[in-house]
């Protein structure tokens, strides 16, 4: 048993901030889900592994309730305990018998609840759901029925399990429990991807037999639930496959990454070749995915929560990415990872399967709304829901239709001062900063969601100088300049630009050249030159990285400086990218005088700024509301419009694809964002996050950007007005938005940050 009070349980907190703004990921306390995986690995790993050592340590009762002779902890702990058997691919019935089953019969009656659940806990009963149907995987609407008490129908993918059984039958009017071996029910065939037993790697465990199908001809119900456990057993049932799934993928990543890590090739490790971290890297983001996508679902299903689309977001996710990452898997191992003595094959075949018993990419795609649904961001608290309202509707009367016209092709003119002007008479230019220098003092979530919201309605922030000058200031600036900037811009009167790119440089910014020495003055003399500095043209200030010890290391030796652009040492011309705007330059500096008080920071220290700045701005070119902007576009116009024969194109089934594929990817962009506007406690977990999200968000939009421009090329008539408009903006932002793979650090960089920081690997050698 577990050594605690038992029915101890945390106060109900939102998924991702408790009442104090703390990130939290369920209601089982950390400590508590410590406790469960130490019980776990030793029953796994000291005590046999089997059902009777599962019940003799307390897991089975993890989630009954009190009355059951349990510790009512509920699925969230059941969900620790999925995670860990997964990790170590052991198939124990935890998913059929504690998550369907016993949870579907804590809902029922208080007196069919006491019929089961203590043999149940006392491991003497496997319970084992009968969902899926031919062709049908986990239906809403059964076709298998229930008349007068007596089971009709046709079930698969039921595991047989190797003791007293009864089986959870879905119908048309609710769940039935069937005696598999009674009367009206006979075996047919089955296919399961894992037709080789399964167990530890040491082959301890006994071999889990495979699932079957059944026939039921008015097969008698040894009980009848009330219809309402229908949704409750699916919905428990998707949740627990994706809990599993989760820790499948944990399982498989961890593995891999030892592997690569160990292993020699060329005389270095394989996890030192560049293009291995890109790799394991991309697998990483997956399950991260996964693992998001899963905790919000669970938790919803636990908390009683709308959760129809968190689950099928779930599922189309793992359907769609979880089994190419475990391929990946397998390639990073080589011929080791397909021996069968190897255990990496456990993992893909479970991985496999529970993508199919989920639907599979289209089925469980099919289910995913491209709508905004009620019961939305529900792991927000109610103070940030009404916030993200309030910016919503913000941003949605902000910007006029002749200034979106203007700032198409100039992206820093007069019209985005103007409504930068706007913004700071209105007290929208600090959301984030603190009070004491004149912020609204929110939190990390509340920042997100300000940058979400303005990404979704295309508003242009003046990101430079609200995420990288005005809080370096408040760390690292001297009175004199917070005194001399921080007001300015939370009025939007000063204007920032970022000088860290160079021509020979690129992205490698440690490699930059342009110098400053100091005069007789202590004054600093600036020479050299610039390239995509953003805004350079229109800005008050540069916020410029230069050398100032040329003998130092290249990380070393680098200052910032604050530039008046008024100098006439600053010059710059200009650069027209390919969408058809001018928001870039080349800027120069030709004997520039920076006064010494303009030095931010320490002499020679101006790494550190650079790369806390440059974290900011990861998570500033992640946020989700881009995707989730360009998906609502598209279907506002698509809403109104049918092809030539007809159809609404909402129904086209290729355009609602990609709608759902988008609105997918858009969710776990969500929930990767708010995991990171929250903190993390472990600086690299941090750092591993914040990389994620910003090479995810940048390859998405840039892959779904296309697939949503094409369904407006394919049915859009170019001579419709607000066609034609649609069309320049999808365009020109496909093409802003190529830049977003490469600015704020490249992602093949981000992808070295993620192997590092997120699976311990060595970093990739220069």
């Amino acid at each position: 048993m577990l050594d605690r009070p038992r029915h101890a349980r945390l106060e109900q907190v939102s998924f991702f901030c408790s009442s104090e703004g703390a990130p939290v990921v369920s209601e089982v306390s950390p400590e508590l889900r410590g406790e469960i995986r130490s019980v776990v690995t030793d029953v796994l790993e000291k005590g046999g592994g089997g059902w009777e050592a599962c019940a003799e340590a307390g897991l089975l009762g993890l989630a009954a309730s009190e009355s059951s002779g349990g510790e009512g902890l509920g699925l969230e702990a059941l969900g620790v305990l999925l995670h860990e058997l997964g990790r170590r691919a052991v198939d124990l019935p935890v998913l059929e018998t504690l998550v369907c089953g016993l949870l579907t019969l804590e809902t029922a009656a208080p007196e069919q609840a006491a019929r089961f659940v203590p043999d149940v806990v006392a491991g003497k009963l496997f319970l084992a759901p009968a969902l899926n149907e031919p062709g049908r995987a986990l239906p809403v609407r059964p076709a298998t029925t229930l008349r007068n008490g007596l089971v009709t129908g046709h079930k698969t993918d039921v595991t047989v399990l190797d003791g007293a059984t009864l089986l959870l039958v879905s119908t048309d009017a609710g769940v039935a429990l069937v005696d598999p071996d009674g009367p009206g029910v006979r075996k047919v065939g089955n296919y399961l991807s894992r037709s080789v037993p399964h167990g530890p790697a040491d082959g301890s465990q006994p071999p889990t037999a495979p699932a079957t199908g059944y026939v039921f001809t008015e097969a008698p119900a040894v009980e009848v639930l009330p219809e309402a456990a229908g949704q409750v057993l699916r919905q428990h049932a998707v949740a627990g496959l994706l809990l599993l799934g989760d820790g499948l993928l944990a399982g498989a990543l961890d593995l891999t990454a030892g592997y690569i890590r160990e292993r020699v090739q060329f005389g270095r490790s394989l996890a030192e070749f560049q293009a291995v971290a890109m790799q394991i890297a991309d697998v990483f983001v997956v399950s991260r995915m996964a693992a998001l996508a899963a905790e919000s679902a669970a938790w919803r299903v636990a908390e009683g929560l709308p959760a129809a689309e968190d689950l099928a977001v779930g599922a189309a996710w793992f359907a769609d990415r979880a089994p190419a990452a475990l391929q990946t898997c397998h390639h990073l191992h080589g011929g080791m990872g397909v021996d069968e003595t190897y255990p990496l094959h456990r993992y893909f075949s479970r991985v496999k399967d529970i993508a199919r018993l989920l639907g599979g990419r289209e089925a469980t795609l099919a289910q995913v709304p491209v709508q905004e649904q009620a019961g939305k961001n529900l792991e927000l608290t109610e103070a940030q829901r009404a916030f993200k309202d309030e910016v919503r509707g913000y941003f949605s009367t902000l910007v006029s239709e002749e200034d979106k016209l203007e700032m198409m092709t100039d992206r820093h003119g007069p019209a985005y001062h103007r409504n930068i002007k706007q913004m700071g008479t209105d007290g929208w230019m600090g959301v984030g900063w603190p009070v004491e220098y004149g912020g609204k003092g929110l939190g990390g979530i509340e920042q997100q969601i300000f940058a979400n919201e303005a990404a979704r309605a295309d508003v242009h922030l003046p990101s430079v100088t609200l995420q990288t000058v005005g809080p370096t200031l408040q760390a690292f600036g001297t009175q004199k300049q917070k005194d001399l900037f921080l007001n300015k811009i939370l009025a939007g009167d000063v204007h920032f630009a970022i000088g860290y790119s160079e021509a020979d440089a690129g992205t490698d910014l440690a490699s930059l050249r342009c110098s400053a020495r100091k005069d007789a003055n202590g004054d600093w003399i600036v020479n050299g030159q610039k390239m995509w500095t953003t805004g350079g043209h229109a800005a008050d200030y540069i916020w410029l990285a230069v050398r100032t010890d040329p003998d130092a290391p290249k990380h070393k030796g680098i200052s910032v400086l604050i530039v008046d652009t008024r100098d006439p040492g600053y010059s710059w011309t200009p650069i027209v990218t390919c969408d058809g705007s001018h928001h870039v330059n080349a800027t120069y500096y030709n004997d520039v005088r920076v006064p010494a008080d303009m030095l931010v920071g320490a002499e020679n220290e101006g790494w550190k700024l650079i790369t806390t700045q440059l974290n900011h701005e990861r998570v500033m070119l992640g946020p989700a509301g881009r995707l989730e902007g360009l998906r609502d576009d598209v279907v506002s116009w698509a809403s109104s419009r049918t092809t030539p024969d007809g159809t609404p194109l909402l129904e086209v089934p290729w355009v609602r694809d990609v709608l759902a594929r988008v609105t997918v990817s858009f969710r776990v962009n969500e929930l990767l964002n708010w995991k990171v506007a929250a903190g993390a406690v472990d600086p690299k977990a941090a750092v591993a996050d914040a990389s994620s999200s910003k090479v995810f968000a940048s390859d998405e939009v840039q892959r779904l950007g296309l697939a949503l421009e094409e369904i407006v090329t394919t049915y859009g008539d170019p001579g419709d007005a607000e066609t034609a408009t649609l069309l320049h903006f999808l365009d020109a932002t496909s093409k802003r938005n190529l830049v977003l793979t490469f600015g704020g650090g490249v992602n093949e960089v981000q992808r070295e940050l993620i192997a590092m920081f997120g699976l311990g690997l060595p970093k990739v050698p220069r």
